[in-house]
Formats: C-alpha cells, structure tokens, sequence
C-alpha cells in the first residue's frame, strides 16, 4: 500500500503526494471526506457527488425524475469503476438513495389550494 510522509502546514493544510492522488484518481478540486478511526488515525477518501438541480426540477414528471437518476447513477457507477472507487459503504449507499427519494417527494408534491 502505497504511503509517504507529509509536513501539516498553517492552517491546517497538507500536500498528498503526486503518487498517492495518482493511486486513488483523484485531481484539483476533488471533494475528500475525512474521518477519525481508531482513535488518532485518520481516513481520507474521495466522494462523489451528484448536482441534484440537474436530475431534480419541478417541472419534471415523478417518471422523468426516476429516468434522470437511474440515468445519472449509472453515470456515477462508471465513473467510480474508471477511478476505481466502485467500493462504497452500504451507509454511502442508503444515504444518497434517501436524499434521491426526499428530492422526489418535494419535486412531485402538489401545491396547496
């Protein structure tokens, strides 16, 4: 497993390595989670995200929303394969499915009377 050293730098900042950035496919401007595990270590990962104004618009019927999401996931799937970061948590999973249907209820409801 590829590993190096880094100096962190005012404000907090630190420079992953070329080669490191290379191994998981991320560039400038990726978004990184990071987390605490096992007491003092802590995991940087990459993330994807989805421009929900994109699949999501009020004008768009419940089954051309379904159509955009499917559409935009497979996108995302594909992607990650490509980058190899087709590993997400089952945690990952559920909460991008709920913000999806949360999304869908807003966009579908009717205006009150």
């Amino acid at each position: 497993m590829p590993q190096a050293l880094v100096k962190l730098q005012r404000k907090g900042q630190m420079v992953i390595p070329r080669a490191l950035r290379e191994a998981i496919g991320v560039s400038e401007g990726a978004l990184m989670k990071v987390a605490v595990v096992q007491g003092r270590q802590l995991l940087i990962s990459p993330q994807i995200t989805v421009d929900r104004a994109a699949v999501v618009a009020p004008h768009k019927s419940r089954k051309q929303i379904l159509r955009d999401l499917a559409t935009a996931l497979g996108d995302l799937r594909e992607d990650a394969k490509e980058k190899g970061l087709d590993k997400l948590s089952t945690s990952e999973i559920n909460r991008a499915v709920a913000a999806a249907r949360r999304d869908i209820k807003k966009s579908t409801k009717r205006p009150a009377r």
